[in-house]
C-alpha cells in the first residue's frame, strides 16, 4: 500500500493510498465466499460456485461495489495507524481509481488533532485557600434543616411575610386573560419570590376568604415576551392563611434528623459537612485555575469535529436536564423566543474551552505516562450501575460495549492527570 500525505491545514489532512491488484485479492475473496454462501446455484453446493458463477448471479457492478464497501474503511484504518495519525471523526472518501484487475487509488480528507505544545506545567503554583467552618456557616446549615423540618398551622389572622397561604388567582391584560395566569387552591410562601415581582407584596395584609384587585407590572426581561414591561391585573381571593412553626433547638430536633444524641453532635456534623462541601469547592477551583493557566499558554486550532460533538453532548445534556423539570427543548426554545441554531452559538465557547481542556489533559496523560487498568474500568461500572437501581442489568449491556469503554477509560486517565497536576502545583 502506497501512501502519501498532504496538510490541507493545521487540523485538516489528504491522504492518497494505492493498492495493488494483489492487495485487492483478499478482499474479493471474502466478498465473494460471502455472497456465495446466500446464493442457490444450480448444479452447485452452497458456497462451492465459482467466482465469475457468483458475479454474474449478483451482477458484476454490485459484487465489486461491495468489494470497495469491504477494501475502503480496512485500507483507511491501516493507513492512519501506520502513518500514525489520530484522526477525529469519519474521513471524506474519493475514489480515483478503482480497476479491480489492475488496483485502487482514493483519496481521504479527515480531521486531525493537531500537535499540541505544553508549557512546563509542573511549576504552576497555586496557593490553596484555607477551609474553615464559621459559626454562621453552622447557624446558616441548621437553619434550613429546621426550615425544612418546619410545620404550617391555619390561622385567621392577616397574612405576612413568611406565611404559606393558598389562593384564587386570575390575570387580565386588556381584559383578556393571559396564559398560564389563572390557578385555584394555588399554594405559595409569600416572600420567596416565586411570583413576578409585586405579586406577593399584595397578599401580604389579606385574611381568609377576602378578595383584591391589583396591576402588577411584569419585568422587562420576562421569558414571555409579549408580558415583558406590560401592566396585568390580578383578581385574588385568600382560601386559606397558614402559619410557619419553626422546631425548637434542641437535643430531641437533633435525634429526629439522625443519629445523633444531641445538639453538640448536629452541629459537629453540620461542620463536618461545610468542610467537605469547601473542601470540594476550593478543589474544584484549584483544578479550574491549573487548566486555565495551562490553556492560556497553549495555541491550539481546534478541529471543527471536535466542537460539533461537544455541542451536541452539551445540547443532550441540556435536553435531559430541561425533561427532568417537566420542559421540552423545544418548549425552552419556544419561551425563550430562540432557535436550536442560537443556542448552539451561545454554548460555542463552553465547548471550545472542555475541548481545549481534554486536548490538553490527553497530552499530558501521554507525557506522564499515566494509564488504566480493566480492573479500575470494572469498579468504575460497578459505581455507575448502582446509579440504575433495578435497571442495573439493562445499563449493564450498554456499559459493556467497546465504546462506552473507552469513554470511560478516558474519565478515569482524565482524572488521574488532574490529580498529578494538583499534586504538582500544591507541591512546596
Amino acid at each position: 500500500m502506497q501512501i502519501t500525505k498532504e496538510a490541507i491545514s493545521k487540523t485538516k489532512i489528504k491522504l492518497k493510498i494505492k493498492l495493488d491488484v494483489k492487495e485487492l485479492v483478499p478482499h474479493i475473496e471474502k466478498v465473494y465466499q460471502g455472497l456465495a454462501k446466500g446464493l442457490k446455484i444450480a448444479g452447485f453446493r452452497p458456497g462451492k460456485a465459482p467466482q465469475f458463477i457468483v458475479e454474474r448471479e449478483v451482477g458484476q457492478d454490485k459484487f465489486y461495489a461491495e468489494v470497495l464497501d469491504e477494501v475502503l474503511p480496512k485500507a483507511y484504518y491501516d493507513a492512519i495507524v501506520q502513518e500514525k495519525i489520530f484522526s477525529v471523526g469519519r474521513p471524506e472518501v474519493r475514489v480515483i481509481k478503482y480497476v479491480p484487475t489492475e488496483g485502487l487509488e482514493f483519496e481521504a480528507e479527515v480531521e486531525i488533532i493537531p500537535e499540541i505544545i505544553l508549557p512546563d506545567y509542573q511549576k504552576i503554583k497555586i496557593k490553596k485557600n484555607k477551609i474553615q467552618a464559621s459559626d454562621k456557616d453552622i447557624e446558616e446549615l441548621i437553619g434550613n434543616l429546621r426550615e425544612q423540618a418546619a410545620e404550617f398551622k391555619a390561622i385567621e389572622r392577616a397574612a405576612k411575610k413568611g406565611d404559606r397561604v393558598e389562593i384564587d388567582f386570575e390575570g387580565v391584560r386588556n381584559n383578556v386573560p393571559i396564559q398560564g395566569g389563572t390557578s385555584k387552591n394555588h399554594p405559595l410562601i409569600i416572600g420567596q419570590g416565586m411570583f413576578v415581582p409585586g405579586f406577593e407584596d399584595n397578599l401580604v395584609g389579606m385574611k381568609k376568604d377576602e378578595e383584591k384587585t391589583f396591576d402588577v407590572t411584569f419585568p422587562t426581561d420576562y421569558h414571555e415576551k409579549s408580558l415583558a414591561n406590560q401592566k396585568v391585573t390580578f383578581k385574588v381571593k385568600m382560601i386559606s392563611v397558614s402559619e410557619k412553626i419553626m422546631p425548637e433547638l434542641t437535643d430531641d430536633f437533633a435525634r429526629k434528623l439522625g443519629p445523633f444524641k444531641n445538639i453538640k453532635e448536629l452541629q459537629e456534623a453540620a461542620e463536618k459537612n461545610i468542610k467537605e462541601t469547601k473542601e470540594a469547592s476550593e478543589r474544584r477551583r484549584i483544578e479550574e485555575e491549573i487548566l486555565k493557566r495551562i490553556s492560556e499558554k497553549v495555541e491550539l486550532e481546534i478541529p471543527e469535529g471536535l466542537i460539533h460533538q461537544e455541542i451536541q453532548k452539551m445540547m443532550d445534556e441540556a435536553d435531559s436536564n430541561l425533561k427532568n423539570s417537566g420542559l421540552t427543548l423545544e418548549k425552552y426554545l419556544e419561551m425563550q423566543k430562540k432557535t436550536k441554531k442560537d443556542i448552539e452559538r451561545e454554548m460555542r465557547p463552553e465547548a471550545e474551552k472542555r475541548v481545549k481542556y481534554g486536548l490538553i489533559l490527553s497530552k499530558i496523560s501521554q507525557e506522564e505516562k499515566i494509564k488504566t487498568s480493566k480492573e479500575e474500568i470494572e469498579k468504575e461500572k460497578e459505581i455507575l450501575l448502582e446509579t440504575f437501581g433495578e435497571k442495573a442489568n439493562e445499563a449493564r449491556k450498554q456499559l459493556d460495549n467497546h465504546e462506552t469503554e473507552h469513554s470511560i477509560e478516558n474519565s478515569i486517565i482524565a482524572k488521574k492527570t488532574i490529580d498529578k497536576l494538583v499534586e504538582y502545583c500544591l507541591s512546596s
